[in-house]
């Protein structure tokens, strides 16, 4: 699982699921906008799991790179 700061594309190539902006056109407080976009530590934490939850259900292997689980992480 990636996590950037920055846009999520490309990530895709290296992990099997991404966290990271994929919208545009916000401005505010660093935390509040961190939280907004899916980057506190439990929202990580809550998706790393669901992630291993994810490829424990498909049988426990990984599969490759385009079998992946999409997370919606914008807090509206």
């Amino acid at each position: 699982m990636s996590v950037e700061a920055s846009a999520e594309h490309g990530w895709h190539r290296f992990s099997h699921a991404q966290i990271g902006v994929a919208r545009f056109g916000m401005s505010g407080p660093l935390e509040q906008l961190f939280q907004k976009y899916g980057f506190g530590a439990e929202n990580i934490a809550s998706k790393g799991k669901e992630l291993v939850d994810f490829y424990k259900n498909m049988g426990g292997n990984v599969p490759d790179l385009n079998c992946r689980p999409t997370f919606v992480n914008f807090q509206a």
